[in-house]
């Protein structure tokens, strides 16, 4: 119903941010991601992905920096248990990426760290998101790395090493550890220079 606002921040803090659209200001509830990437905006037009709540005694809005955070917080407000406001408290402790990734990894104490979610709400989060999770379009650490191993796999073949030496470097540990593809070839290189 109402896609997105765009107008200029007048306001914001950790929770809250209004935004000015021709003389009317918007308030719209925000995570502390949003926050973090608009509250050097004050006073510059801005653009909030948003989902509008209608209650019996209260409209709720609530804003979003960029569709992939909204996309989180719709998956995480449809898990019977959890309203939009801990739905927002999830997002205010970890971007989509690493929501995604410790759903997929089934990280429960990862989620009981937020006010709000116990043990059995972590679990109920886990089961009814793990397949609708995986089509949130970001990359999680894993998915991220098996990319890095990739480029670096054709990157070290063009330099002259077989498929064979290539493949037995990069299935080690360390190289596997690295956190990117520079560092991945680098560890490789040094596990095939012994």
């Amino acid at each position: 119903m109402l896609e997105y606002i765009k107008g200029k921040l007048v306001f914001v803090e950790p929770t809250t941010a209004v935004v000015d659209i021709s003389g009317v200001g918007i308030k719209a509830d925000i995570s502390m991601y949003s926050y973090d990437k608009i509250k050097n905006y004050k006073g510059e037009t801005i653009t909030l992905y948003t989902h509008l709540l209608l209650k019996e005694d209260a409209i709720e809005l609530f804003g979003f920096f960029d569709k992939i955070e909204r996309q989180a917080y719709l998956f995480l407000n449809k898990v019977s248990g959890v309203g939009p406001k801990v739905a927002l408290s999830v997002l205010s402790l970890m971007d989509a990426a690493k929501l995604k990734n410790v759903i997929l990894t089934e990280n429960v104490n990862e989620l009981t760290k937020v006010p709000g979610i116990g043990k059995k709400t972590a679990q109920k989060i886990i089961i009814e998101l793990k397949d609708r999770i995986k089509d949130l379009p970001v990359s999680t650490p894993d998915e991220d790395t098996e990319d890095y191993i990739s480029e670096a796999k054709e990157a070290l073949i063009s330099l002259g090493f077989s498929s064979a030496e290539v493949n037995l470097a990069l299935s080690d540990d360390l190289v596997k550890d690295s956190k990117n593809l520079e560092d991945i070839i680098k560890a490789a290189l040094k596990k095939m220079s012994k």
